[in-house]
């Protein structure tokens, strides 16, 4: 083979490979389409990887789909089914959606495997509390009121059917509050939605509660596990207790850190025990929970929430839960968990990011206190220091002296550099006098 001939060659394969890169440089990455809006008090968030060419619009088939839930479930609504029911004082049977009896016989389900410790009829002691849709006193409700509210609650004396769907009630005031279960079905109904458009790649959260489909090109949807700890401190890079891998499965998260309020110093949750009907004052901080569902993952994480760390820790083994439980031990915190979750139950690391939170959350303010005089400081440094330069290279002058920075030589008439400053010095006039009148002495 001739040389030529073996130029030629590798020319041809480079021309071929620098197509090759040319045309990887130029394909388009996968898209994420994001969509976020509001619904049931709260915010929502849909990620779809690589989503196929709509027909529809879709942003808009989400909204109507979480608009459908709030006709359905909200108790805010005074129009919705549940605040009909709630408002009816018959004990007959009382035509709902087929997605609204499927709700509450979810829930009856854990109401059942929980002996009462979840319950959707406790809402009247919800609102008894100040965390329901009346209006908020804030204050402590006496023994007497709480011992009446209890009589109406309790899920025994609400029925459900599915075919025909409808609800009913044994005693007339009896009402429910599917806010500890509704944000989870909302979330499985948008899943459902997008994959009937044909997306095979979706994240969907609604304040907080999270499901997956697919992946991102083989990736996994990572949901984060917010940390008690560091809860309230933004970007700190430490207020995640877990980022966890989550596929083809739904995450929920209830917690007493964010909704309480104080008497007289003592704290209280806005999550209600149907048991007793306060607030729950056990160590548990928060509760993450996985399954299948979105729906069952959050009235899980509530059950749990209620039962406290050791009954919760039963129930979730005899229910096969994946779950991770964050215990409050003083200013310190401690994990335990089950299946997947049960990895980030270590005690020490635990302990050591609370220790680094704190210590961030106290440095912070103290940095961010200091650094605009650190900057102002700086600035005025440099423009001082930028002026002298610029009087030397002009004025012909070595820097000496405190008087601004040209003292120290005399100039032809005898006088000093200081002469040059703009505002000599006490100092510098002494000086330029003594000079002058050594002069003149000879």
């Amino acid at each position: 083979m001739s040389s030529l001939t073996v130029v030629r060659k590798l020319s041809l394969a480079a021309c071929l490979l620098l197509s090759l890169v040319t045309a990887i440089a130029k394909a388009e990455p996968p898209k994420i389409l994001t969509l976020r809006g509001r619904t049931m008090g709260t915010t929502y968030m849909v990620k779809v990887f690589d989503p196929p060419a709509w027909k529809a619009d879709i942003a808009a088939e989400i909204d109507a789909e979480l608009r459908s839930v709030n006709a359905q479930m909200s108790t805010y609504l005074k129009s919705s089914e549940l605040s009909r029911f709630n408002s009816w004082d018959s004990t007959d049977w009382f035509p709902v959606s087929s997605q609204t009896a499927e709700v509450v016989e979810a829930a009856i389900d854990v109401s059942k495997a929980t002996e009462g410790a979840f319950d959707v009829t406790v809402g009247p002691l919800v609102n008894l509390w100040s965390f329901g849709p009346d209006p908020k006193t804030r204050a402590v409700p006496d023994a007497a009121t709480i011992a009446t509210l209890r009589e109406s609650v309790g899920y025994q004396n609400l029925s459900v059917r599915t075919n025909p769907p409808a609800l009913k009630k044994a005693t007339p005031s009896l009402k429910v509050d599917l806010s500890s279960i509704a944000k989870g079905h909302g979330v499985d109904r948008v899943i459902n939605v997008l994959k009937d458009a044909g997306a095979r790649n979706v994240f969907v959260e609604i304040g907080g509660e999270v499901r997956t489909i697919g992946d991102k090109g083989g990736v996994a949807w990572k949901v984060g596990i917010e940390n008690p700890a560091t809860a309230g401190l933004s970007n700190n890079g430490l207020s995640l207790a877990a980022a966890h891998p989550l596929t083809d499965e739904a995450m929920a998260t209830s917690g007493d850190y964010r909704i309480f309020f104080e008497v007289e110093g003592k704290r209280y949750s806005h999550t209600i025990d149907p048991r007793s009907g306060r607030p729950i004052e056990h160590d548990l901080a928060s509760v993450s929970v996985i399954a299948k569902t979105c729906m069952k993952a959050d009235a899980w994480a509530t059950a749990i929430n209620v039962l406290g760390a050791d009954a919760g820790l039963s129930a979730a083994q005899s229910q096969g839960l994946d779950v991770l439980m964050i215990r409050r031990e003083g200013r310190r915190f401690s994990r335990v968990g089950t299946g997947s979750l049960a990895k980030y139950a270590v005690e020490d690391p635990v302990s050591e990011i609370e220790d680094s939170a704190l210590g961030a959350q106290e440095m912070r303010p103290w940095l961010q206190r200091l650094m605009p005089t650190l900057i102002v400081t700086m600035i005025g440094f440099g423009i001082i220091i930028s002026a002298m330069a610029v009087g030397v290279i002009f004025g012909g002058k070595s820097i000496s002296g405190s008087c601004g920075g040209l003292g120290g030589k005399k100039n032809e008439d005898g006088s000093v550099s200081c002469s040059l400053c703009s505002n000599p010095s006490d100092a510098c006039k002494e000086l330029r006098d003594k000079m002058e009148t050594e002069t003149q002495n000879g």
